[in-house]
Protein backbone atom coordinates (compact mmCIF):
# COMPACT_ATOMS: atom_id res chain seq x y z
CA UNK A 1 0.00 0.00 0.00
CA UNK A 2 1.12 3.55 -0.69
CA UNK A 3 2.09 5.88 2.16
CA UNK A 4 2.80 9.61 2.69
CA UNK A 5 6.27 10.58 1.50
CA UNK A 6 6.33 8.01 -1.28
CA UNK A 7 7.53 9.29 -4.67
CA UNK A 8 5.39 8.40 -7.68
CA UNK A 9 6.85 8.42 -11.16
CA UNK A 10 9.99 10.14 -9.89
CA UNK A 11 8.07 13.40 -9.72
CA UNK A 12 5.06 13.37 -7.37
CA UNK A 13 5.41 13.11 -3.58
CA UNK A 14 2.37 11.76 -1.74
CA UNK A 15 1.24 14.05 1.08
CA UNK A 16 -2.05 12.72 2.45
CA UNK A 17 -5.06 10.69 1.28
CA UNK A 18 -8.10 12.74 0.29
CA UNK A 19 -10.59 9.93 -0.04
CA UNK A 20 -11.13 6.44 -1.37
CA UNK A 21 -13.71 4.53 -3.36
CA UNK A 22 -14.32 1.32 -5.20
CA UNK A 23 -11.58 1.94 -7.78
CA UNK A 24 -8.82 3.29 -5.54
CA UNK A 25 -7.59 6.19 -3.43
CA UNK A 26 -7.13 9.87 -4.25
CA UNK A 27 -4.07 11.54 -2.71
CA UNK A 28 -2.94 15.11 -2.24
CA UNK A 29 0.55 15.24 -3.75
CA UNK A 30 3.29 17.70 -4.62
CA UNK A 31 4.62 18.03 -8.15
CA UNK A 32 8.34 18.41 -7.50
CA UNK A 33 8.97 19.71 -11.02
CA UNK A 34 6.35 22.46 -11.21
CA UNK A 35 6.24 23.06 -7.41
CA UNK A 36 2.48 22.81 -7.12
CA UNK A 37 0.02 20.52 -5.39
CA UNK A 38 -2.07 18.10 -7.43
CA UNK A 39 -4.49 15.24 -6.87
CA UNK A 40 -3.26 11.74 -7.67
CA UNK A 41 -5.73 8.92 -8.15
CA UNK A 42 -4.20 5.57 -7.28
CA UNK A 43 -6.22 3.11 -9.31
CA UNK A 44 -6.51 -0.33 -7.73
CA UNK A 45 -8.96 -3.17 -8.39
CA UNK A 46 -12.02 -3.16 -6.11
CA UNK A 47 -11.32 -6.81 -5.26
CA UNK A 48 -7.75 -7.56 -4.03
CA UNK A 49 -8.14 -11.03 -5.52
CA UNK A 50 -8.23 -9.51 -9.02
CA UNK A 51 -4.51 -9.75 -9.58
CA UNK A 52 -4.36 -11.92 -12.70
CA UNK A 53 -3.07 -10.66 -16.06
CA UNK A 54 -6.57 -10.34 -17.52
CA UNK A 55 -7.85 -8.33 -14.54
CA UNK A 56 -4.76 -6.09 -14.64
CA UNK A 57 -5.29 -5.44 -18.35
CA UNK A 58 -8.94 -4.57 -17.74
CA UNK A 59 -8.01 -2.18 -14.94
CA UNK A 60 -5.38 -0.50 -17.09
CA UNK A 61 -7.93 -0.02 -19.89
CA UNK A 62 -10.34 1.54 -17.42
CA UNK A 63 -7.67 4.03 -16.38
CA UNK A 64 -6.98 4.91 -19.98
CA UNK A 65 -10.71 5.27 -20.55
CA UNK A 66 -10.98 7.77 -17.69
CA UNK A 67 -7.97 9.72 -18.94
CA UNK A 68 -9.27 9.86 -22.50
CA UNK A 69 -12.72 10.87 -21.31
CA UNK A 70 -11.40 13.75 -19.23
CA UNK A 71 -8.84 14.80 -21.85
CA UNK A 72 -11.66 15.26 -24.36
CA UNK A 73 -13.41 17.71 -22.06
CA UNK A 74 -12.49 21.31 -21.35
CA UNK A 75 -15.10 22.75 -19.05
CA UNK A 76 -14.94 24.83 -15.85
CA UNK A 77 -17.21 22.35 -14.05
CA UNK A 78 -15.30 19.19 -15.04
CA UNK A 79 -12.07 18.25 -13.24
CA UNK A 80 -8.92 18.74 -15.34
CA UNK A 81 -6.57 15.83 -15.93
CA UNK A 82 -2.84 16.53 -16.35
CA UNK A 83 -1.25 13.17 -17.15
CA UNK A 84 -0.99 9.44 -16.41
CA UNK A 85 1.84 7.80 -14.48
CA UNK A 86 2.19 4.24 -15.78
CA UNK A 87 5.24 2.24 -14.71
CA UNK A 88 4.27 -0.78 -16.79
CA UNK A 89 3.14 -4.32 -16.08
CA UNK A 90 2.79 -5.34 -12.46
CA UNK A 91 2.20 -1.79 -11.19
CA UNK A 92 -0.89 0.29 -10.48
CA UNK A 93 -1.45 3.27 -12.79
CA UNK A 94 -2.00 6.77 -11.42
CA UNK A 95 -4.05 9.65 -12.82
CA UNK A 96 -2.69 13.15 -12.13
CA UNK A 97 -5.48 15.73 -11.82
CA UNK A 98 -5.97 19.28 -10.69
CA UNK A 99 -6.38 19.66 -6.94
CA UNK A 100 -9.81 21.23 -6.42
CA UNK A 101 -9.85 23.30 -3.21
CA UNK A 102 -12.93 22.56 -1.15
CA UNK A 103 -15.02 19.58 -0.14
CA UNK A 104 -17.37 17.14 -1.85
CA UNK A 105 -21.10 17.62 -1.93
CA UNK A 106 -21.39 14.44 0.15
CA UNK A 107 -19.26 16.04 2.86
CA UNK A 108 -21.27 19.25 2.70
CA UNK A 109 -24.57 17.40 3.08
CA UNK A 110 -23.33 15.88 6.33
CA UNK A 111 -24.01 19.30 7.86
CA UNK A 112 -27.55 19.50 6.50
CA UNK A 113 -29.41 20.14 3.24
CA UNK A 114 -28.83 23.05 0.88
CA UNK A 115 -31.14 25.96 0.32
CA UNK A 116 -33.18 25.59 -2.88
CA UNK A 117 -31.32 28.53 -4.44
CA UNK A 118 -27.95 26.89 -3.68
CA UNK A 119 -29.07 23.59 -5.18
CA UNK A 120 -30.41 25.35 -8.27
CA UNK A 121 -27.06 27.05 -8.86
CA UNK A 122 -25.13 23.80 -8.50
CA UNK A 123 -27.70 22.05 -10.69
CA UNK A 124 -27.20 24.50 -13.55
CA UNK A 125 -23.41 24.07 -13.33
CA UNK A 126 -23.59 20.28 -13.28
CA UNK A 127 -26.10 20.27 -16.12
CA UNK A 128 -23.67 22.33 -18.20
CA UNK A 129 -20.88 19.86 -17.35
CA UNK A 130 -22.99 16.87 -18.39
CA UNK A 131 -24.10 18.55 -21.59
CA UNK A 132 -20.46 19.11 -22.48
CA UNK A 133 -19.67 15.46 -21.73
CA UNK A 134 -22.64 14.17 -23.68
CA UNK A 135 -21.72 16.34 -26.67
CA UNK A 136 -18.32 14.60 -26.66
CA UNK A 137 -20.00 11.21 -26.58
CA UNK A 138 -19.26 10.56 -22.90
CA UNK A 139 -21.68 9.22 -20.30
CA UNK A 140 -20.59 9.67 -16.71
CA UNK A 141 -22.68 6.78 -15.30
CA UNK A 142 -21.94 7.56 -11.64
CA UNK A 143 -23.27 11.03 -10.82
CA UNK A 144 -23.55 11.18 -7.03
CA UNK A 145 -22.68 13.63 -4.20
CA UNK A 146 -19.27 12.02 -3.58
CA UNK A 147 -18.28 12.70 -7.21
CA UNK A 148 -19.23 16.38 -7.06
CA UNK A 149 -16.58 18.72 -5.63
CA UNK A 150 -17.39 22.21 -4.36
CA UNK A 151 -14.60 24.52 -5.47
CA UNK A 152 -13.78 27.37 -3.10
CA UNK A 153 -11.15 29.79 -4.40
CA UNK A 154 -9.41 31.71 -1.60
CA UNK A 155 -9.81 35.43 -1.97
CA UNK A 156 -12.70 35.09 -4.43
CA UNK A 157 -16.07 36.04 -2.87
CA UNK A 158 -19.20 34.09 -3.62
CA UNK A 159 -20.55 30.57 -3.14
CA UNK A 160 -18.55 27.50 -4.18
CA UNK A 161 -18.91 26.13 -7.69
CA UNK A 162 -19.52 22.51 -8.64
CA UNK A 163 -16.85 20.36 -10.31
CA UNK A 164 -17.81 16.94 -11.65
CA UNK A 165 -15.12 14.31 -11.18
CA UNK A 166 -14.43 10.56 -11.29
CA UNK A 167 -15.21 9.54 -14.84
CA UNK A 168 -13.59 6.17 -14.06
CA UNK A 169 -16.61 4.23 -15.22
CA UNK A 170 -17.62 6.64 -17.96
CA UNK A 171 -18.64 4.90 -21.16
CA UNK A 172 -17.45 6.45 -24.41
CA UNK A 173 -20.06 5.90 -27.08
CA UNK A 174 -18.86 3.15 -29.37
CA UNK A 175 -16.29 1.74 -26.92
CA UNK A 176 -16.32 -1.87 -25.80
CA UNK A 177 -17.95 -2.62 -22.45
CA UNK A 178 -15.42 -3.74 -19.87
CA UNK A 179 -17.72 -5.47 -17.43
CA UNK A 180 -19.22 -8.91 -17.63
CA UNK A 181 -22.81 -9.18 -18.72
CA UNK A 182 -25.09 -8.41 -15.81
CA UNK A 183 -22.57 -6.43 -13.79
CA UNK A 184 -23.97 -3.26 -12.24
CA UNK A 185 -21.69 -0.25 -12.66
CA UNK A 186 -22.12 2.77 -10.40
CA UNK A 187 -23.74 3.58 -7.06
CA UNK A 188 -27.12 1.78 -6.90
CA UNK A 189 -28.89 4.54 -5.00
CA UNK A 190 -28.31 7.04 -7.81
CA UNK A 191 -28.58 4.74 -10.85
CA UNK A 192 -31.44 5.36 -13.29
CA UNK A 193 -33.94 2.46 -13.58
CA UNK A 194 -33.05 1.75 -17.20
CA UNK A 195 -29.40 1.31 -16.25
CA UNK A 196 -30.36 -1.17 -13.56
CA UNK A 197 -32.14 -3.11 -16.30
CA UNK A 198 -29.01 -3.03 -18.47
CA UNK A 199 -30.10 -0.32 -20.93
CA UNK A 200 -27.63 2.50 -20.29
CA UNK A 201 -26.84 3.90 -23.71
CA UNK A 202 -28.73 7.19 -23.33
CA UNK A 203 -27.43 10.41 -21.73
CA UNK A 204 -30.81 10.95 -20.07
CA UNK A 205 -29.76 8.39 -17.47
CA UNK A 206 -27.12 10.85 -16.20
CA UNK A 207 -29.81 13.51 -15.95
CA UNK A 208 -31.98 11.18 -13.89
CA UNK A 209 -29.07 10.73 -11.48
CA UNK A 210 -28.52 14.49 -11.35
CA UNK A 211 -32.19 15.02 -10.52
CA UNK A 212 -31.94 12.58 -7.65
CA UNK A 213 -28.76 14.28 -6.38
CA UNK A 214 -30.55 17.63 -6.31
CA UNK A 215 -33.55 16.15 -4.51
CA UNK A 216 -31.25 14.72 -1.83
CA UNK A 217 -29.36 18.02 -1.62
CA UNK A 218 -32.55 19.94 -0.80
CA UNK A 219 -34.62 17.40 1.13
CA UNK A 220 -31.74 15.77 3.00
CA UNK A 221 -32.81 12.21 2.15
CA UNK A 222 -33.42 10.04 -0.88
CA UNK A 223 -36.99 9.56 -2.11
CA UNK A 224 -36.06 5.91 -2.72
CA UNK A 225 -35.55 5.24 0.99
CA UNK A 226 -38.86 4.37 2.54
CA UNK A 227 -39.43 4.13 6.25
CA UNK A 228 -40.15 0.67 7.52
CA UNK A 229 -43.86 -0.05 7.45
CA UNK A 230 -45.39 -0.49 10.86
CA UNK A 231 -47.63 -3.54 11.36
CA UNK A 232 -51.33 -2.80 11.57
CA UNK A 233 -52.72 -2.85 15.12
CA UNK A 234 -54.46 -6.06 16.10
CA UNK A 235 -58.17 -6.05 16.82
CA UNK A 236 -59.94 -8.46 19.10
CA UNK A 237 -62.58 -10.60 17.49
CA UNK A 238 -66.06 -10.33 18.84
Amino acid sequence: MSAPGEMIGGRFTLLAPLGSGGMGTVWRARDEVLHREVALKEVRPPDPAMTGPEAAATLRERVLREARALARLSHPHVVTIHQIVDAGAGTHPWIVMELVPGESLADRLQRGPLLPQEAATLGRQLLAALRSAHAAGIHHRDVKPANILLRTDPGVPGPPSAVLTDFGIAALQGSTALTATGDLIGSPEYIAPERVRGRDDHPASDLWSLGLVLYVAVEGHSPLRRAARRPAPRTRAG
